[in-house]
């Protein structure tokens, strides 16, 4: 590679300030407070991370234009770099800084893999994912005909993993960092989420989909109990092959969180699943009656939440009719998601102190302008229902945020003068 030395000489510098952020003691402190906070012995004041999106807002405060790599690979590595540097710069949130960046596991996955652009079979289909504008996809419903629907329930789902590319990977991204932090693998994230209906909705279509709750009950119900099935045995046999990763650490928990827990940390290959975090949302369901929501999502999606330690459910879509259902379903539920459509009262009032309150704010707040009367009322209002709770703020699904970190910073501070975090110094 030409340019690798230079490239090499560039990475292992933001390592090294990546590697000297992870030790300072706010950031120990920082780790210290997500954990109690996962294990539900959270203090008054709230956790608060601000998430930009990789494909949206980041481009705007980590433009490609300033990436100094040329190879495409290491360009990402050193995209991950800059993102962590700039957040611990730019964004005084608690974010937490490790010594090492992580890399999806190389592999084929053969459900529905999100975001990956160049997959071109899913559940046993052809499919075609066209462009339908800037990063924006539309895919094409290959579940058409009552026949269609029996090669989605002849498909055993699998993760294939690559081990020529992994050990490729394993040298070139490792010689890129100099032995300065690590590079740590693990499976893509779409592997370990039993959510079941994203997948259906992008081979069936949604309208379809709530169409066939009424037209095809019985074939919906055993479409999505052989996929709960396939996922479940999926799992077990990853937990045999010693494929799991322990996702306790910095990475994105749920629909939006840090997973620190005061258990100790185990190394990849001891895993089990009761060591983990996992997750399912109904976002599609969101409109749909409680009964219909049971009967074909969360019956089916706790088969293979159940194997977790942790569960996390929810993402965009209001629980507010919802929540008895999940922890019912869910012994092991210890994060709920509380979106910018659900009633913030009732979610504290039906939650309590059984699980973590995960506030997500709506991304409009900040994404162009600051009305910074209307965003603290919101946080006041936030404060008086949900103040006694497992309390988190998760600014996520920024798409853009103007081009500029104004507006994150204003409301992070805003956060910080109505939880009182100042005056406690646990403000960043």
């Amino acid at each position: 590679m030409k340019n690798f030395a230079r490239e090499q000489a560039h990475l292992t510098g933001l390592a090294r300030r990546l590697l000297e952020l992870s030790q300072q003691p706010e950031n120990q402190e920082k780790r210290r407070r997500w954990a109690l906070h996962n294990d539900l012995l959270s203090t008054p004041q709230p956790l608060i991370w601000v998430c930009p999106d990789d494909d949206g807002a980041w481009l705007e405060l980590v433009p490609e234009s300033g990436l100094f790599c040329e190879d495409a690979e290491l360009r990402a590595l050193e995209r991950k770099l800059l993102q962590y540097l700039y957040q611990a710069e730019h964004l005084q949130d608690d974010m937490v800084f490790e010594p090492c960046v992580y890399w999806e596991l190389p592999g084929e996955y053969t459900g529905y893999h999100y975001g990956r652009l160049g997959q071109t079979r899913a559940w046993g289909y052809e499919i075609r994912k066209q462009a339908a504008g800037w990063r924006a996809l539309r895919m094409e419903e290959v579940i058409r005909s009552p026949a269609d629907w029996d090669i989605l329930l002849s498909h055993e789902v699998d993760f294939i993993r690559d081990d020529a590319g992994l050990a490729r990977l394993e040298e070139k991204l490792g010689s890129a960092m100099s032995g300065v932090i690590e590079v740590r693998f693990q499976l893509p994230y779409s592997v370990l989420v039993q959510a079941l209906l994203i997948d259906l909705v992008h081979l069936r279509g949604l309208e379809q989909l709530m169409l066939d709750l009424y037209d095809e009950p019985e074939l919906l119900q055993a479409a999505l109990a052989h996929m709960a099935q396939t996922k479940e045995r999926l799992l077990l046999r990853l937990e045999k092959e010693r494929l799991l990763f322990d996702n306790r650490i910095n990475i994105y928990t749920g629909s939006g969180s840090l997973g620190y827990t005061t258990s100790p940390r185990k190394q990849d290959s001891e895993v089990r699943l009761e060591d983990m975090w996992g997750f399912a949302d109904a976002q599609e369901f969101s409109h749909v009656s409680p009964a219909m929501f049971e009967t074909f999502a969360i019956k089916n999606q706790q088969l293979g939440l159940r194997h977790f330690g942790m569960a996390c459910y929810g993402c965009c879509e209001p629980l507010d009719n919802k929540y008895d259902l999940i922890f019912e379903h869910l012994p092991n539920l210890r994060r709920l998601s509380v979106s910018p459509w659900s009633n913030i009262e009732l979610a504290a009032e039906r939650i309590g102190r059984r699980a973590i309150y995960s506030w997500k704010p709506n991304p409009g707040l900040v994404s162009a302008g600051f009305d910074e009367a209307a965003v603290t009322a919101l946080l006041e209002r936030v404060k008086r229902a949900a103040g006694g709770c497992h309390l988190e703020i998760i600014l996520k699904d920024l798409r853009t945020c103007g081009g500029t970190n104004v507006n994150l910073k204003k409301f992070i501070s805003a956060a910080g003068r109505v939880f009182g975090r100042e005056e406690t110094g646990l403000r960043g």
